[in-house]
């Protein structure tokens, strides 16, 4: 028994588990944080800071994080192409954070600056986690969590000796906490797969070519999130968003769960690959089902336990409302549903037929606007209507991408493939899959 114990232990999906435990423990401690000292008002324009933070990240993800997983590392261009976007990314999105921070006047001058450089440092974390997870090094990933855990709230802890915790607060602790996880990663890391040179001749248009459907794609939810709380916000107020942000916070390690066995997927449906689509197509059907069933049942037990979390959450000061965590309980399994598919046809280089199929996930959107402009309270029931979209995008990618190539009709995928391949650089074309030689 205890030899099976350990056998378990060490399994990649066991690791990318925990990792992604930690990862959303992480962020919970501090967004419960938020919700106690801030207020409603004032955990409603940190969510919404902190989203675009994570809207930007997603963006590097699915640019440098999904590319670094499936293209060759080994090739130097590529290599430097997949360093070259990383720095792009990470700058621009430092300085469009800060330049919004100091255009809002939500963050004093000083605060906005550091806001900037914790979105940079946030997306390089994000860069290196994403390539532990891609050598296999799942196990290291609680000890980055750890320690950005525990430098964020030694941090927070500090701040509040000296007096009264704001958003700027937050916004020290995480650029603390980011910065030492980044740190911890760099060291976790193989060392030839450290990220340094060459940096000459990068293969952009390579990375380019592969990652900006993927990057597309990463930043769907991110981007529904937050036009959602710009929504409630500007038709309900800050104060009125606050307890339902806190609603997605009680949910907030489901949903991080959710996207970190996403990042587990692509590598493992990429080892797959060879196989017929039949095979790994009715394998995603059983993640899919598995994942469904496992969040709908953490996100009841989280609904029967509300009595008791949601003070404990708010410290008294507002009320979380049962319908959002319902809402966002739903929404998280809607999520887990489709992400199987959406990986197993990114692996078959469907990329731009996934993203388009992605869009219907807007029409979650729609619903929630009609539901806050014209329904009272209907702001509680805004996560109930995204939860709409995921799963027709879930439906569209397995019926229309997944399950002509799984039954012998490939006609489809295959001119949708064509196309793609057309238009991709002759060295990704032609670029050896793992495993072969070039």
């Amino acid at each position: 028994m205890k030899v099976r114990s350990l056998s378990v232990l060490r399994r990649p999906v066991t690791g990318a588990v925990a990792g992604q435990v930690t990862q959303a423990l992480a962020g919970l401690v501090l967004q419960v944080a938020a919700a106690r000292f801030l207020g409603a008002a004032g955990l409603a324009t940190f969510a919404l800071g902190y989203g675009l933070v994570v809207l930007a990240t997603a963006v590097c993800s699915g640019l440098v994080g999904d590319s670094l997983t499936v293209l060759d590392r080994g090739d130097e261009r590529t290599r430097a192409g997949l360093h070259g976007w990383a720095a792009l990314v990470s700058t621009a999105a430092a300085v469009l954070g800060a330049a919004a921070a100091l255009a809002t006047g939500v963050l004093p001058v000083w605060a906005g600056l550091l806001l900037g450089l914790a979105t940079a440092v946030f997306i390089v974390e994000d860069t290196l986690r994403r390539l532990l997870m891609a050598t296999g090094r799942f196990w290291s990933l609680p000890a980055v969590d750890g320690g950005s855990l525990l430098l964020s709230l030694a941090t927070l802890v500090a701040l509040r000796i000296d007096g009264e915790l704001t958003v700027a607060s937050f916004v020290v602790a995480v650029l603390v906490g980011q910065t030492g996880a980044s740190l911890v990663a760099w060291w976790r890391l193989p060392d030839a797969e450290r990220p340094r040179g060459p940096w000459r001749n990068p293969a952009l248009r390579t990375v380019f070519a592969f990652g900006v459907w993927r990057a597309a794609a990463q930043t769907i939810r991110p981007t529904l999130l937050t036009v959602v709380r710009v929504v409630v916000v500007a038709v309900a107020g800050a104060a009125a968003y606050g307890p339902i942000e806190a609603a997605r916070v009680l949910t907030a390690p489901t949903l991080v769960l959710v996207a970190g066995l996403g990042s587990f997927l692509l590598p493992h449906f990429v080892a797959l690959r060879d196989r017929p689509v039949s095979d790994t197509l009715r394998k995603a059907d059983r993640v899919a089902a598995g994942l469904a069933v496992g969040v709908a049942l953490i996100g009841a037990a989280i609904c029967l336990l509300l009595p008791w979390l949601g003070p404990l959450l708010a410290g008294g000061q507002y009320e979380v409302p049962l319908p959002a965590v319902a809402g966002w309980s739903a929404y998280a399994v809607a999520g887990a549903v489709l992400l199987p598919y959406s990986a197993l046809a990114t692996v078959h280089r469907q990329q731009r037929r996934v993203l388009l199929l992605r869009s219907l996930e807007f029409a979650g959107l729609a619903a929630v606007v009609v539901m806050v402009i014209t329904v009272e309270s209907g702001a509680q029931w805004a996560p109930l209507g995204l939860a709409v979209g995921p799963v027709l995008a879930a439906a569209a990618v397995r019926g229309l991408i997944l399950a002509p190539a799984a039954q012998g009709r490939p006609d489809r995928v295959a001119r949708a493939g064509a196309v793609v391949g057309q238009r991709l650089p002759r060295a990704l074309r032609n670029a050896p899959r793992k495993g072969q030689r070039p």
